[in-house]
């Protein structure tokens, strides 16, 4: 399986029912885990109420697309 970019992880979390509303790979939604670019790496958090918190910074896109993969298929909320 290859979740080593965002585009390829939406494919991956479609196929295996994760709701499209509990994540978010360009940046900050709100109630969703959210990838996001921050110039000098790469951050996974969960955002609410404008705020980030449980972040997580990464080197790679990879490492951080792949870190969300686990994250979303261990949460038994995510899927539709």
């Amino acid at each position: 399986m290859d979740i080593t970019t965002r585009l390829k992880l939406i494919r991956t979390l479609q196929a295996a029912g994760v709701r499209p509303s509990s994540y978010s790979v360009f940046g900050p939604e709100d109630m969703a885990l959210c990838l996001e670019d921050s110039g000098n790496g790469w951050e996974v958090f969960y955002f609410e109420r404008g705020g980030k918190t449980f972040s997580k910074k990464f080197q790679t896109e990879a490492e951080a697309c792949t870190y969300m993969y686990h994250e979303l298929i261990g949460d038994k909320t995510a899927f539709m």
